[in-house]
């Protein structure tokens, strides 16, 4: 915690690696917490002592400090006697009344379609005084007054301009910090009167919209177009929106911003809370924006910066804390990259041109002129992508021109940034989403291309970002040719982050090898502003073991691609594996590279009757790669090991959903094996794209080409490592627990591969520099486990 707290008082950038058990976000809390309630109780001395004249004797400037200071802290501590009286008194099975009772009534086909036509769009000129003052009123400006409100008796002026953000990357570890925090309590800054914590959770309108059918919709662009459509309509308003000047819903606004800090809420809580006041929780919790001193939010409002615009986000001064940031490259790079196929666009075109046909009459000329722009543009980029196909130019991960896209075609006459803008403004693909769904609902059929239009708009946008920083090429994939838009640099989208916030913290389980955020990440950053910090585990030194295992009966293990195959070898890795089955008790889990070499392999063992001789041992199971069935088939993993038979052994794949965020704590993995290093498809478009893109930058930057050469080979030595941390961290949950790895390859042997898994992993390693001797390996595991069961 000591360098947590160090790294927030002195402003710098922190890496953290903390195993799961030691207690990571309980120490995040605490550290950052603890910081912040000093910070705000030292900030209201100071802003006394500066208030002061310096012509008084110092007795009376002392008492003029303490005066001014406990003054200051007055309507915050009624504030907390407030909220006191608030929850004791709230109930929260009643449901308020809507402020307006509406009649609903069946809608006309005739109105029906009219919900689907856009609003008249002008002309460029008209666009940017019309269209941006429209969004900014009803997305910014109108809700942010709305859920002002008028002034109370008890106001909460004990604002908190320093905030800490706490940001990762699914809703349900998001939930999780939401309940470790409740479990905690910090010194008030508000002397003797108890303080709570004020904590806001925040989410997009998918996990917290209550309206009862827009919360329906399948994904977060449909949803966020529709709450949008429905508050400009005229005819069609929701009914949970904060109302302007409409006494009634601003106290309900207000109600819910004191109710959600009357004690922890996570978001379950707030949708829980909005429907019991009948008010909207995604608009309401900003309310309380100002005083919240912890704000849980997802990647992605975090890292979009015209998400934290349209929030209203301020991120200046305060401390930013990314959990599960091992992959933080990878969900920046993805946030924003895309694809789009040939058949894709060819979907998009007909449902264009269906909606055009059925709507030409009821759209204006700006709308009418874009569609069929926007039409022309996606068979160019059709035929652009056809054309290369037969003609065999394609080369897997070149670089496209985006010129080269137009030759020959009257496609460079439309301005692709302007069409972007017409998609973004209009929300036609969310109207002609919802007319298509309506119309495949009527025929009985599912549509392919509805989801497409929003793929559209990212695509468009992609092509309008600077070349620097991204790159379009081609892809090839099972025979289907792609264009991708891949983000190469995302240095520069963390860079605003960087820069305004006092303190970034990047944290996770499994963050090695860790120098590829600092070359990466934030390379513009000074190495003394840079603070690293691997935490050993909480467990034992003898609970755990760590063998690289290179032979077994004289065949070495060389898991490279051109030998992988090879039968003698996938032999004696089963009879090896066998070996050790026969001297492990409870649960073993291991991991394969790919779906595809695990079902090679299989079929190895099961013609040589290996699997055979193991199931005699274990039960086998095997991850699907159907995801839908994966909690299934842990479930059944689960009872087997719970139960008191010999155990189960579970086939599993590196970056399957068992690799990551899997709990195989105690009798579900007293054994992990790591079949190979996990290298990523070193041919793959992306990866064609990444190595070009650091070899040019290091050579931009003065370096060699031998040098450029190695920064590449690096990167991607470190994607494979950090696979391998991540999937061997799935065991050794808590500090009783214990377990013992297996890393089957010579190359786990080599000093640069030992040094790249984690400190905890590391330290425990049986052999350094070297691959530890089979006998003495089922020796040791014999010895390990059987000291383990005398207890």
């Amino acid at each position: 915690m000591d360098a947590i707290y160090d790294a927030i008082d002195n402003y710098k950038i922190g890496l953290f690696e903390s195993p799961t058990g030691t207690g990571k976000t309980l120490s995040l809390i605490c550290s950052s917490m603890t910081w912040l309630r000093q910070h705000k109780k030292n900030s209201t001395f100071h802003e006394a002592e500066e208030s002061d004249s310096e012509d008084e004797p110092e007795w009376v400037k002392e008492a003029y400090q303490k005066t001014i200071a406990n003054r200051s802290k007055i309507p915050a501590q009624e504030y907390e006697t407030y909220l006191d009286g608030l929850l004791k008194n709230y109930d929260g099975s009643k449901v308020t009344e809507l402020p307006e009772k509406r009649i609903k009534r069946h809608k006309s086909e005739q109105e029906q379609d009219e919900s689907f036509v856009p609003a008249d769009y002008y002309s460029d000129s008209e666009l940017d005084s019309k269209y941006e003052n429209d969004k900014l009123a009803s997305e910014i400006n109108e809700l942010l007054s709305r859920v002002e409100g008028p002034k109370e008796t008890i106001e909460p002026v004990n604002n908190c301009p320093v905030k800490i953000f706490f940001s990762s990357r699914t809703h349900s570890q998001l939930s999780q910090f939401s309940h470790q925090l409740n479990m905690t309590e910090f010194e008030t800054s508000l002397d003797n009167i108890p303080e709570r914590i004020k904590f806001s959770p925040l989410a997009s309108r998918k996990q917290l919209c209550i309206h009862p059918k827009i919360s329906r919709l399948s994904n977060v662009s449909s949803i966020n177009d529709a709450c949008i459509d429905l508050q400009q309509s005229t005819t069609n308003s929701c009914e949970y929106i904060p109302k302007l000047h409409n006494t009634q819903s601003e106290e309900l606004v207000k109600k819910f911003s004191d109710l959600s800090f009357t004690k922890i809420h996570d978001i379950e809580d707030l949708g829980k809370l909005g429907n019991n006041l009948k008010i909207c929780p995604y608009y309401s919790v900003r309310k309380g924006i100002d005083i919240t001193e912890i704000i849980a939010l997802p990647y992605q409002m975090l890292l979009q910066d015209s998400t934290r615009l349209a929030l209203n986000l301020n991120l200046d001064d305060s401390i930013i804390i990314i959990d599960e940031a091992h992959n933080l490259l990878d969900v920046i790079s993805s946030m924003y990259s895309v694809s789009i196929t040939g058949n894709e666009l060819s979907d998009i075109t007909k449902s264009l041109k269906f909606y055009l046909n059925k709507f030409i009459k009821k759209l204006n000329s700006g709308n009418r002129i874009n569609i069929m722009k926007l039409i022309k543009l996606c068979q160019v980029l059709d035929k652009f992508i056809s054309s290369n196909s037969k003609d065999g130019k394609i080369k897997h991960g070149e670089e496209i021109i985006i010129s080269d896209i137009f030759e020959g075609t009257t496609g460079d006459l439309v301005n692709i940034h302007k069409i972007e803008q017409f998609l973004n403004k209009s929300k036609i693909a969310y109207k002609i989403e919802s007319y298509m769904e309506k119309v495949n609902e009527s025929q009985s059929t599912r549509s392919k291309s509805n989801p497409l239009l929003f793929k559209i708009t990212k695509f468009l946008k992609s092509l309008t970002n600077p070349s620097k920083e991204g790159k379009v090429f081609w892809d090839k994939n099972n025979g289907t040719v792609s264009i991708n838009y891949m983000l190469l640099d995302p240095s520069e989208i963390f860079r605003d982050i960087v820069k305004r916030a006092r303190c970034v913290l990047l944290c996770g389980g499994t963050m090695e090898p860790m120098n590829d955020y600092t070359d990466y990440l934030f390379p513009y950053v000074p190495s003394e502003q840079i603070k690293m910090f691997s935490c050993g585990h909480i467990i034992p030194l003898e609970n755990l073991k760590v063998f690289p295992i290179g032979n077994y009966n004289n065949v070495s293990f060389e898991f490279l691609f051109d030998k992988r195959n090879n039968s003698k070898m996938l032999i004696e890795l089963g009879n090896a594996i066998l070996k050790i089955t026969e001297v492990t008790p409870d649960g073993i889990v291991i991991f394969f590279p790919s779906y595809k070499y695990l079902n090679a392999v299989m079929n190895v063992w099961k013609q040589t009757k290996i699997i055979e001789s193991i199931s005699k041992l274990k039960v086998i199971f095997q991850e699907p790669e159907d995801s839908s069935k994966v909690e299934t088939v842990l479930n059944d993993y689960s009872k087997v090991n719970k139960s008191e038979n010999q155990g189960a052994l579970l086939f599993s794949v590196v970056g399957g959903k068992m690799s990551e965020g899997i709990n195989f704590s105690d009798e579900l993995a007293r054994a992990v094996i790591m079949i190979g290093l996990p290298f990523p498809n070193i041919f793959s478009a992306e990866l064609i794209a990444k190595r070009k893109f650091i070899e040019e930058s290091t050579i931009a930057k003065g370096g060699t080409k031998s040098q450029a050469m190695e920064n590449a080979k690096n990167f991607y030595e470190n994607i494979c490592m950090r696979a391998v941390n991540q999937s061997i961290g799935r065991s050794i949950r808590h500090k009783n627990d214990y377990s013992v790895i297996y890393l089957f390859d010579q190359r786990y042997g080599l000093n640069k591969n030992q040094d790249k898994l984690s400190g905890w992993v590391k330290q425990k390693l049986f052999t350094r520099s070297r691959c530890t001797e089979f006998n003495q390996v089922v020796d040791e595991t014999r010895e390990f486990f059987r000291k383990k069961s005398l207890g």
